[in-house]
Formats: C-alpha cells, structure tokens, sequence
C-alpha cells in the first residue's frame, strides 16, 4: 500500500486515525495502542503476508532478548545474550539482503553454479531490525552537582 494510493488515503488512514484517536477519547489508551499496532502490522503485510511472519518473528525474538538482558543475572550472560541479539539481527540483515550477493560471488570466483534463492526483501527490514542498538546503552543524565555543570554521566540502568 502506498501513502498516495486510495486504499491509504480514503479508507486504512482515516480508519486507522478514528480508531486510535476515538479510542483515546474514551480514555481507552491500551486498546488504542493495539488498534495502532494492529493497523501497522495489517499495513506492513499489505504488500505480501509473508512478511508479517518476518516482522512477528522480529519482534518477539528482541522482546525476549531485552527480558533476558533485564533480567539480574552475572555480566557474562547478559554479554552473551546481548552478542545472540546482535548476531540474529545481523543475521537476518544478511540473509535477506546479501545472502543472494555473496552466492553470485562465489559462483563468479570459485566457478560454482550455486542456485540463488529467490528471496523477497522485506520491506524495512534494516529499519525495524537495528532500533535495538540505543536500549542496550547505559542512560545518560546530567549531574546535579552545580547548576553550571553541563557535563553528563552515565548511569547503569539496573539497581543491583
């Protein structure tokens, strides 16, 4: 669906705005975040479904990852943990972007006849897949020491 089509324009937006904004005014605020979940994820699988398992699988594997990482646990398995998440989005960048560019590769180099798949890129996917990087750094605030100092430090998110 493009933003200038009329299926955006006259019916999923305008939907979409009453049901997030009427829902609001009936103070109703979880179920607007849903309806607004639900209508992005409809969205995202508009062009073709199969990208809603793409993105459902995206989601839960880095919502399990930031429990995980919440989780009080020693500072080894949290890096572990941490270096999982990183190499599965990684991993998912690559397959869906360079996966057919590296067997074209090797084909050329090592004279092979490697089939390419026939891979549909998901549309965003480096969009949607690396949001992550800024919830694994520590939280910055300023020092209150001095109302002049203008220095920030870093603070660990977690009380242990």
């Amino acid at each position: 669906m493009l933003f200038n089509s009329y299926i955006f324009i006259l019916f999923f937006l305008p939907v979409t705005l009453a049901l997030y904004f009427g829902l609001n005014h009936f103070r109703q605020e979880k179920a607007a975040k849903a309806a607004l979940i639900a209508m992005s994820l409809w969205f995202y699988a508009y062009f073709h479904v199969g990208y809603l398992a793409v993105i459902l699988s995206s989601i839960l594997a880095n919502y399990g990852i930031s429990r995980a990482l919440l989780k009080k646990g020693s500072p080894v398995w949290r890096r572990a943990v941490l270096w999982l998440g990183i190499i599965g989005n990684a991993g998912a960048i690559f397959y869906f972007k360079y996966f057919n560019f590296l067997l074209e590769n090797i084909n050329v180099i090592l004279r092979t006849s490697f089939d390419l798949q026939d891979i549909l890129m998901p549309l965003g996917i480096s969009f949607f897949t690396f949001p992550l990087r800024p919830a694994a750094r520590p939280a910055v605030s300023c020092a209150p020491a001095h109302p002049n100092n203008r220095c920030c430090t870093a603070e660990k998110t977690d009380k242990r």
